[in-house]
């Protein structure tokens, strides 16, 4: 299995065409999403590559993952938006939402956001034959991925996954609502289904 932190933002799909990203979008109501691209490029390339690092990606690939605000610059933002008399954000989830579905790309650019890839949509297979494979093919094109992200065996494995993550919560830097257990082999990934 593949443990994953839940990450508590907003999810991303991101269009990638012979290696250049074409389109950015939210999930929506998962059909139909909003088209977010200018404000998905202001995150700045260490975050969301314009153009994917390497040769050996899928000549079109949907790169899946969360737009999320680090808690620090998340708390440093609605301090000094309080001390300007200037609206604040109830959560970081909630401003992560507000930041990247600004009209203005240049409110979005102001705004301290990260992403972390985690999956992906078409082609659902060619470039990996696991979960954790697929992981590290992500970071080589040039995304960042959760380094909490864990390879397990046994529900020993994913229960001391799920303890570590409550013993660090506190300490992660941003906010999870739990872990995803994912099974590792993308063939039986494909068998189970997804719900």
């Amino acid at each position: 299995f593949v443990a994953e932190p839940k990450i508590d933002g907003l999810s991303a799909s991101l269009l990638y065409v012979n290696g250049v990203l074409q389109v950015g979008a939210t999930r929506g109501d998962g059909r139909t999403g909003e088209n977010v691209t200018d404000n998905l490029k202001t995150l700045g390339e260490d975050q969301i590559p314009i153009r994917l690092k390497g040769s050996d990606w899928p000549a079109r690939i949907e790169v899946r993952g969360e737009v999320f605000a680090p808690t620090e610059a998340f708390l440093a933002f609605n301090t000094a938006a309080e001390a300007a008399g200037e609206r604040t954000y109830a959560n970081p989830r909630n401003f992560a939402a507000g930041s990247l579905r600004q009209k203005n790309p240049a409110i979005t650019a102001t705004r301290p956001l990260s992403f972390f890839a985690y999956a992906w949509g078409e082609p659902a297979e060619g470039f990996s034959d696991t979960q954790s494979g697929a992981l590290e093919m992500l970071a080589a094109w040039g995304f960042v991925t959760n380094d909490r992200s864990t390879r397990v065996e046994g529900v020993e494995g994913l229960v001391n996954v799920y303890r570590g993550l409550d013993a660090d919560r506190a300490r992660l830097g941003y906010d999870i609502d739990g872990v995803v257990y994912k099974v590792d082999r993308l063939d039986w990934q494909q068998r189970l289904g997804f719900i």
